[in-house]
């Protein structure tokens, strides 16, 4: 593919820089070479072919930090329970009846809607093996973060680990990565092998953290609606298990994160760890606000994703963007454009690929409908997206 220039109204290289009549140079690899700072320079410096795309707006494409997207069959049919493990046991038995086509035709649903709703990028959480082939052949750039647990089970345990031996074999734009599903379905014995599986082939990690009150009080062995339901806590703090077994370091990720205790901040910091937010979600199960300002307060990096049509209205990121922004009246565009793109990337571990149209990175980039205020539009879901490329060459879903 040769050199093309691709110009617009607007171009947004990253959350700090907006230019008017921009140009993206993009090389035969689907890499940015260059930014043309405007329309002067458009005319001066521009290399290759020039694609003119008119009044709206060249912006980096949404990454999404944490999808279950082989849940998409299951939208509508579930309620979120009184409490959390009735809404676990309910997901299990819609589940039950689901075969492995159900499920790869599940993700390539859900990689459309995302497609088509400016996401260029996904961390997506995979327990059935589908993400990880449909993802293969899907234009949509991936984490698939294979998804273990045991729930106590040593023979379950043997199993995941065996699944889990050969990495997922090298395709473009597919990544591997590694899900232990959250405390209470992980035992030690497996999260310390977990651990030495990622000290021998590196790999983003993330974990379902502190969802709910319930999980906190599992953790802390108080009585809980998870008894009877999971093995009991060894009272060892999540993190501090997690760090023992060598899974709490700068490519971990913990989604959800809506109860923390004192100090965790703080050590999540010290460590790079990102925490997943998931607006869509948190509406959905009417929790109460998630305490953004104390993690990025605290210097954590806080990235955004949809979660799964099993407990969420929509896989849109501009939609969690904008439910971010309500939410949250503090967040400026600037602040939430650059968690939807640039810390969900580096979230994923794909912060020198994907997240912005730096020099040098990924050429993943969107074309939005026209705007003034252009940071404040995409952030409020004022715009349509209209095109949608990635690796340089433009993609569509299919039906």
């Amino acid at each position: 593919m040769p050199l093309t220039t691709f110009t617009a109204r607007w171009l947004v290289v990253d959350s700090e820089r907006v230019l008017e009549g921009g140009g993206l140079v993009v090389d035969g690899d689907g890499v940015v070479s260059a930014i043309l700072s405007n329309r002067g320079e458009v005319r001066r410096r521009a290399q290759g072919d020039i694609c003119d795309l008119g009044e709206g707006v060249i912006a980096p494409g949404w990454v999404n930090a944490h999808a279950h997207l082989e849940l998409t069959g299951l939208e509508g049919r579930l309620r979120p329970g009184a409490v959390f493990p009735d809404w676990i046991g309910a997901l299990l038995a819609e589940r039950e009846g689901l075969t492995e086509v159900d499920f790869m035709q599940a993700v390539e649903r859900g990689a459309n809607r995302l497609l088509r709703g400016g996401t260029t990028t996904v961390g997506e959480v995979d327990s059935t093996g589908a993400g990880a082939r449909v993802l293969a052949q899907h234009p949509l750039r991936a984490v698939v973060l294979r998804e273990a647990l045991d729930v106590g089970d040593p023979e379950r345990a043997r199993e995941v680990l065996a699944g889990l031996s050969p990495p997922l074999e090298e395709c473009p734009g597919r990544t591997e990565g590694l899900s232990p599903h959250a405390p209470y379905t992980v035992s030690d014995a497996l999260m310390e092998e977990l651990g030495r599986l990622v000290a021998r082939r590196p790999m983003p990690v993330q974990v379902h953290w502190n969802e709910t009150a319930e999980e906190v009080e599992w953790a802390r062995g108080a009585a809980s609606s998870f008894d009877g339901l999971v093995p009991s806590s060894t009272e060892m703090a999540t993190l501090a298990r997690l760090a023992a077994a060598g899974l709490l370091g700068g490519c971990t990720s913990l989604v959800h994160a809506n109860h923390r205790a004192a100090g965790d901040a703080e050590l999540l910091r010290e460590r790079g760890v990102a925490v997943v937010h998931c607006p869509g979600a948190h509406a959905w199960f009417d929790r109460e606000p998630f305490d953004l300002r104390g993690w990025t307060d605290a210097g954590v990096m806080v990235a955004l994703g949809t979660d799964s049509l099993a407990g969420n209205d929509g896989l849109e990121m501009g939609r969690e963007v904008a439910l971010l922004r309500r939410a949250q009246p503090s967040v400026s565009a600037v602040e939430a454009f650059a968690m939807g793109t640039e810390t969900s990337a580096r979230a994923l571990g794909l912060g020198g690929s994907v997240g912005s149209l730096r020099v040098g990175l990924a050429a993943d980039f969107v074309l939005h409908s026209e705007a003034r205020e252009v940071l404040e539009e995409l952030t409020s879901a004022q715009t349509e997206v209209l095109r949608v490329w990635i690796r340089g060459e433009e993609v569509s879903p299919s039906a």
